[in-house]
């Protein structure tokens, strides 16, 4: 055996002293054998060591494990980051808790999620945040990180210092009030909006906002759809075609906080890019490589994924789709586009039911905790992504982020033992019975993806093999944000 051990060509190097191989006497706690691992750099054929919770090797012939996976035939992707979760805990549970949400997470391959703030009480407070991290803390399959509510400037340095990954702002509300966008959490005051971001500098974290002119929408919306009548779902999705829902609004609002941002001096973090109208991508494109801002945008894959058809049959279940679909992917090469998701936003199908006849007056039921490793691996094979390119977006480039790199995100000793490996080969058919979310249903009901998680492992230790669930509830780790662990 070598004590160097290289890379295929046009991939990373992966260099080991004659120390680092002494280590093969050990008995590893695991050993992933007989695979190929990803990273941002490429790809390589190796097996991985791990020891307690840590890679601590990358080579061949390690003798002796306490347990082996086999992975030749498989593909081995760093522990991959759902960033954009709504577990809806706590105040609205019966449509999802972390038990559940993160049982399906864990299901479908994601090692990490980060759930979003609109609950009720909201975490916009030290003593919500508090109650909301004790709450979840024994019900997390998969490690986790938590936002903090940007309501009050006041408390932003507290929540940093709970340990918030980042504090999330509704710069919207709902033209008919209709929850998720909690009216109290919508900061349209672009006062108030401007001194979160002053308050979040400072603490060194990233204001992640949905941006919006909800006033604009709201007049654009009643004239020409609900004033008329016209509130069935293909006349919402009609609304959103024109740019009323989700649409012009959005960037309208992107292009004053992306000013008051630069003028603050904070970390933005654009939520919604593939949703909002092309107009969008080059604001971003502006700011970051022609203004030097410090501003990073997160692509929403269910925009890009959503079909007219696949709408006209979960209706108010769906995504909207992108306004233009090349922009959304052509964003990915760019560099526009940092960070890739599926979003997560489960609602009961009890309560998105009369959408149907007006949507609306009902929220979109979205589901992807369980579907996003799929619907990524698909893509794969449909041309638009690369497997190195899941690992940059949905792995290294989060982590990134949000103060985790390299502990998380990545294939490399000394690292967190996280891992997604997968079957590029095998196919699924998304079907309503197989999710386990609390909502019953799933926005791509019917669709096949080719490519399927086999494994989940989240610091060395399996929760998910072949479809089943085997971890339990309270492993899932805490991460805590950057600014409290600096302090």
């Amino acid at each position: 055996m070598n004590g160097n051990h290289k890379a295929a060509s046009g991939d990373t190097a992966v260099n080991f002293s004659e120390e680092d191989f002494m280590m093969s006497e050990l008995v590893y706690d695991l050993i992933i054998s007989g695979g190929t691992y990803w990273t941002s750099s490429g790809s390589c054929k190796a097996d991985i060591a791990v020891l307690g919770d840590k890679i601590v090797a990358i080579g061949t012939a390690f003798p002796h494990a306490k347990k082996r996976i086999d992975a030749r035939g498989l593909d081995i992707l760093p522990g991959i980051w759902h960033v954009h979760c709504h577990f809806r805990e706590p105040g609205h549970s019966y449509k999802e808790d972390f038990e559940s949400g993160t049982r399906a997470a864990a299901a479908g391959g994601v090692a990490v999620c980060i759930d979003m703030t609109n609950n009720t009480p909201h975490p916009t407070t030290l003593e919500d945040f508090e109650a909301k991290k004790a709450l979840v803390a024994p019900k997390a399959h998969i490690d986790y990180a938590l936002y903090g509510g940007g309501l009050y400037p006041q408390t932003v340095d507290q929540l940093a210092k709970a340990g918030a990954i980042g504090i999330k702002i509704f710069n919207t509300r709902h033209i008919k009030e209709v929850y998720p966008y909690i009216s109290e959490l919508g900061v349209l005051d672009h006062g108030i909006l401007y001194e979160l971001y002053e308050a979040t500098r400072d603490t060194g974290l990233r204001a992640s906002v949905h941006h919006d002119d909800p006033e604009w929408c709201k007049r654009m919306t009643f004239r020409d759809y609900i004033e008329k009548g016209r509130t069935d779902a293909v006349s919402y999705h009609e609304s959103f075609a024109k740019g009323y829902m989700y649409g012009h609004g959005m960037v309208a609002g992107l292009a004053s906080s992306l000013y008051y941002a630069r003028v603050a001096g904070v970390k933005l973090h654009v939520l919604h890019l593939g949703v909002m109208p092309v107009g969008a991508y080059e604001m971003i494109r502006h700011a970051k490589f022609d203004l030097g801002q410090e501003v990073t945008a997160e692509l929403e894959l269910g925009s890009m994924f959503m079909t007219r058809e696949q709408m006209r049959k979960v209706g108010p279940n769906s995504y909207n789709w992108a306004h233009s679909p090349e922009d959304g992917w052509n964003s990915i090469e760019s560099g526009v586009a940092d960070v890739i998701v599926l979003e997560h936003a489960p609602h009961t199908f009890e309560e998105t039911k009369p959408g149907w006849e007006d949507m609306f007056s009902i929220p979109l039921g979205m589901t992807g905790a369980q579907e996003f490793v799929p619907m990524m691996l698909n893509a794969v094979h449909n041309g638009k992504l690369t497997l190195s390119k899941i690992a940059t977006l949905a792995a290294e480039r989060p982590a990134q982020l949000y103060g985790q790199y390299p502990k998380k995100g990545v294939i490399q000793v000394g690292s967190d033992a996280d891992f997604t490996i997968v079957d590029m080969n095998a196919e699924i058919v998304f079907r309503k019975e197989d999710m386990f979310s609390k909502a019953g249903h799933t926005s791509w009901e019917g669709m096949k993806a080719k490519g399927v998680p086999q494994h989940t492992i989240v610091r060395g230790q399996s929760v998910m093999e072949h479809g089943r669930v085997i971890g339990s509830p309270g492993y899932g780790m805490f991460i805590t944000g950057k600014a409290a662990t600096q302090r």
